[in-house]
């Protein structure tokens, strides 16, 4: 039987892969340039950020530090300090201050680390959910933006733990969507619940997950609703731990009533800006001062909102994009107050829009014009974005003294006088004494290294119109009465104070008769428009100049009293 002879036909002709912007930046080399790049930027951020570990506390600082110096005597948390904040970020300050002293410097040198590793966090999640470029430009301009003086980038706020803790959510579920383990995403909820345990704003990153976890499955798995339900019961049990935990914590020590009244209900009475005019007022003294800084990246990343429709990236990529960048914007903006600060939670989505940018742009040029054939192009791209930043903000990043520095980002503060005070505090009372001040300056309390003698460390919330202003005001008076403090600061500083019109001035009122009868000056920090502040103690206090703007009035005591 004859074989059958294979019918003769023409060769297909070859079609090669159609590219998409993962292939932008080139083939694998022999050189990681992306890694190398990596520790280069993390290197010159870490240099930046230790030149200005000095720099003083703010007020939300002083808070996160004294806290955290309670949570280390083995205060349970709302004991003897309320805030409406959840205890997270505090307890970062206390291992960073377990770890390298109980100092601002100290607190601000485990920022480098925190910091450093979060930018590597980013780069390993959006290597792996992107391309390695995306992963670096993402880290790169975190890094460099989120130490920026216009963002508060030299202190230790809550908004960059909610970073860290999101960046390695981020990783696990990268993770997830490579191997399908039930335990990634279930680290990933653990993680944004711990994001949310450093402020409650970081609840839109947690409808983030939510929602795009629910989207991976559904059209990327094509898992069965008891599939999708299994997965979100390992997230949701992840995300909903820590806040357990907290709770469990201040129930067995007696505090959760005080818990409940703090991040409940009057955090629930907390209210947002309301008029479209107040929310534009926030938004422009806190975002335009940002712009000559920053307009080479705040262009290129919003204009990549629409470049995503026109990219080859996969559906799953751009919805990536599209959603975390809308979830961090919602951070940024709850209660529409716009801090410095706030917009820390929206840079790595700033990033991760300018790598998508640069990899367009290149793609285009590439197609249109057959010039840029070095497949490192978007690397000299980005490497051009780093250096202007950099030379943009040479005078902060290289020169300004961490006083200075102080004084620019909190001008009519006594952030710098906070630390003199203090250790004129120190000299002059045994380790058991007791401090109160009246105002919002806790960062006293943590230099000081001294128990508050009120658990009120803000006066924001007593001389807000809230209905629970007169309780609090009756509740510090009896505590002050009660424990009588060695020492009163009174703070006679409008940022101290934010007094709304309308609201009770039973504690003023008090105050000025209390501290007349039982203390005694013995120290004005007097603040000018056109000096500064200027500090007195003792005999000095006869050489004060006449009508400061603000001070601060340093009250001892009186003997027998």
């Amino acid at each position: 039987m004859d074989k059958k002879k294979p019918s003769k036909q023409l060769p297909k002709k070859a079609v090669p892969p159609k590219k998409s912007l993962k292939d932008a930046t080139g083939p694998p080399s022999r050189f990681d340039y992306y890694l190398i790049f990596l520790w280069i930027i993390i290197a010159v951020v870490s240099i930046i950020r230790y030149r200005l570990i000095s720099v003083p506390f703010e007020r939300d600082e002083g808070e996160y530090g004294y806290i955290g110096s309670l949570f280390l005597h083995g205060i349970a948390p709302f004991k003897d300090a309320y805030s409406m904040k959840l205890p997270g970020t505090s307890f970062m300050y206390a291992v960073l201050i377990l770890i390298f002293g109980h100092t601002n410097s100290g607190v601000h040198l485990g920022m480098v680390f925190v910091n450093a590793t979060t930018m590597y966090l980013l780069f390993t999640a959006f290597k792996k959910i992107f391309n390695p470029f995306i992963g670096l430009s993402t880290a790169s301009i975190y890094g460099l933006m989120a130490i920026a003086i216009v963002f508060d980038g030299f202190a230790a706020h809550a908004t960059q733990f909610i970073c860290f803790y999101s960046s390695i959510g981020l990783v696990f579920l990268s993770g997830f969507m490579k191997a399908g383990k039930p335990l990634k995403v279930f680290l990933f909820g653990l993680m944004l619940g711990m994001a949310f345990l450093m402020k409650q704003q970081a609840i839109f990153l947690i409808l983030f997950g939510a929602i795009f976890l629910f989207l991976y499955l559904k059209t990327e798995k094509k898992q069965s609703l008891p599939q999708i339900i299994k997965n979100f019961l390992f997230f949701g049990s992840g995300v909903s731990i820590p806040y357990i935990i907290v709770v469990l914590i201040v129930t067995l020590a007696g505090q959760f009533n005080v818990f409940w009244l703090w991040t409940i209900k009057y955090a629930s009475t907390y209210e947002s800006v309301k008029s479209f005019d107040m929310i534009m007022l926030y938004f422009n003294s806190t975002f335009v001062p940002t712009w000559p800084l920053f307009y080479y990246i705040w262009v290129p990343a919003l204009a990549s909102i629409l470049i995503l429709f026109w990219s080859p990236y996969t559906r799953l990529q751009k919805l990536f994009a599209l959603l975390y960048f809308i979830a961090s914007f919602c951070a940024v903006s709850s209660g529409f107050y716009f801090r410095p600060h706030y917009f820390i939670v929206v840079l790595p989505a700033i990033g991760l829009l300018t790598g998508i940018f640069i990899e367009f742009a290149v793609a285009q040029i590439k197609q249109r014009m057959h010039i840029l054939k070095s497949p490192n192009t978007a690397i000299a791209i980005l490497s051009a974005i780093v250096l202007f930043t950099i030379y943009t903000n040479r005078l902060y990043f290289f020169n300004y003294t961490p006083k200075t520095v102080c004084s620019l980002a909190y001008w009519g503060n006594p952030f710098n006088e906070a630390q003199e005070i203090a250790k004129y505090i120190k000299d002059n009372t045994s380790d058991t004494a007791k401090i109160v001040i009246l105002g919002s300056e806790p960062e006293i309390c943590f230099y000081a290294d001294r128990l508050s003698a009120s658990g009120y460390l803000y006066t924001y919330p007593l001389v807000e119109n809230q209905p629970y202003n007169e309780l609090m005001q009756e509740q510090m008076i009896k505590e002050i009465e009660q424990n009588k403090p060695a020492f009163a600061i009174f703070c006679n500083v409008t940022f101290s104070w934010l007094s709304q019109r309308g609201s009770p001035t039973t504690l003023i009122d008090w105050a000025n008769t209390y501290l007349t009868k039982y203390y005694v000056p013995v120290g004005f920090s007097d603040f000018f428009m056109n000096r500064g502040w200027q500090t007195y103690w003792n005999d000095d206090v006869k050489n004060r100049l006449d009508h400061p703007e603000s001070s601060v009035i340093i009250l001892k005591r009186k003997t027998g009293e």
